[in-house]
């Protein structure tokens, strides 16, 4: 069985994937400082529970340069299996035209190759986790650029810490635009104004790349995406299904 591993700044989500499908999904916090034996008990622990054999391989996108290294000492010390981390040199499927294709994250770069797989070009990946972040794949199969904005919850707590009168609230949908008191005024700041953000970011990269279909993943897309006109899909496995079609065009 295949491990894949998407390790953002807050979340790793890590999938077992038996070749056919998906057979179990997981989310832990993000933590620099543990090592390959502590993050091997706990991934055991949560295969274990599912009822899932032993890792026969591992694949990992990480935001987080650290717990690279420590996935790869896990894989190939802990369960004697090779390891593919999602970086430069690595076969994509897609031509990366930035002007520093090194610089574009490992989850952004399988995100677009999942979209890729699912629409074809063009295409639009939005990525919602401590940054949101969008990538553009257009014809004939290239990752054209990237955008990158404060994060839903980045932006709530960055507001609350930084203003003594407003509170740190629950990040819900606000039954109206107008607040009639702080709580629901900070939401309908955050949650709404968030939604109109993405809304007006999506319709300034079809001005430059066309109409294409956009597809949604990371943490607070089902929260958001039903707020959006120009979202055509939620996907909460677009990054693990990118880091599973990147680790099958590596053997």
């Amino acid at each position: 069985m295949l491990l894949a591993a998407d390790v953002g700044n807050t979340l790793i989500t890590l999938g077992v994937h038996d070749g056919t499908d998906w057979r179990g999904r997981w989310r832990v916090r993000t933590v620099p400082d543990k090592t390959a034996d502590e993050y091997g008990i706990l991934i055991e622990g949560m295969l274990a529970r599912a009822g899932l054999g032993g890792v026969e391989q591992v694949a990992v996108a990480s935001a987080v340069p650290a717990l690279a290294g420590v996935f790869r000492e896990l894989g190939e010390a802990g369960w004697s299996c090779p390891v593919l981390v999602v970086g430069p040199g690595v076969k994509t499927g897609l031509a990366v035209r930035t002007d520093h294709p090194s610089e574009v994250g490992p989850d952004l770069v399988a995100n677009a190759v999942a979209a890729y797989a699912r629409f074809g070009a063009p295409a639009i990946a939005v990525d919602f986790g401590t940054a949101t972040s969008f990538v553009a794949v257009t014809p004939p199969g290239t990752l054209s650029g990237v955008v990158i904005a404060p994060g839903l919850d980045t932006g709530a707590t960055g507001l609350a810490e930084r203003a003594a009168q407003l509170p740190r609230v629950p990040l819900a949908v606000p039954r109206t635009v107008l607040g009639k008191n702080t709580v629901h005024a900070m939401q309908a700041g955050t949650v709404l104004g968030h939604a109109s953000l993405v809304e007006g970011l999506l319709a300034r990269l079809k001005e430059e790349i066309g109409p294409a279909p956009v597809v949604a993943t990371g943490p607070w897309a089902g929260l958001l995406a039903p707020l959006f006109r120009t979202v055509d899909a939620v996907d909460p496995l677009l990054t693990l299904d990118g880091i599973r079609i990147i680790a099958e065009r590596n053997p």
